[in-house]
């Protein structure tokens, strides 16, 4: 590298920067080896080889639910709903409506009641219809909610 005119490094900067990049070179062999990538093509043509094969259903089915604790502890909802987990509120339960942020029994009581007498939420602004539900707690709940067209 050449040194710029007016500009001069010592040769302690050259050896930093000659070390850090050294450092560099050897974090990025270490994450390659790491991860197993291999260099060139497969020398094996068939699919088989290729993907690996998913395990029967059975062996699924031994380990925890995906919404549910290792250690057999019950999740919150919120923990729930960053695994993905969403709440029907056309099918679900009080005591599952009951589970959302800021809906008491009694708030989820009213949302069933109502969703039978309207033969189900078409939607989010449907549930402002329900006594103890406004915008400010629809708001909140609409991402934990699924099967709603304009959610």
């Amino acid at each position: 590298m050449p040194i710029p005119v007016g500009e001069e490094r010592s040769g302690a900067n050259r050896k930093a920067l000659l070390l850090l990049s050294l450092i560099l070179l050897v974090w990025n062999i270490c994450a390659i080896a790491r991860h197993g990538v291999s260099v060139g093509p497969s020398l094996s043509t068939s699919p088989a080889d290729r993907f690996p094969l998913l395990p029967p259903d059975s062996a699924k089915e031994t380990g925890p639910h995906p919404f549910e604790n290792p250690r057999g502890e019950s999740l919150t909802i919120r923990q729930k709903y960053l695994l993905g987990k969403r709440v029907d509120i056309n099918t679900a339960p009080s005591a599952e409506i009951s589970e959302l942020p800021g809906i008491t029994d009694k708030v989820a009581a009213s949302v069933v009641e109502e969703r039978e007498r309207l033969g189900g939420f078409r939607s989010p602004k449907d549930l402002l219809g329900v006594k103890g539900i406004k915008e400010k707690r629809l708001q909140k709940i609409l991402p934990f909610l699924s099967q709603l067209p304009n959610n």
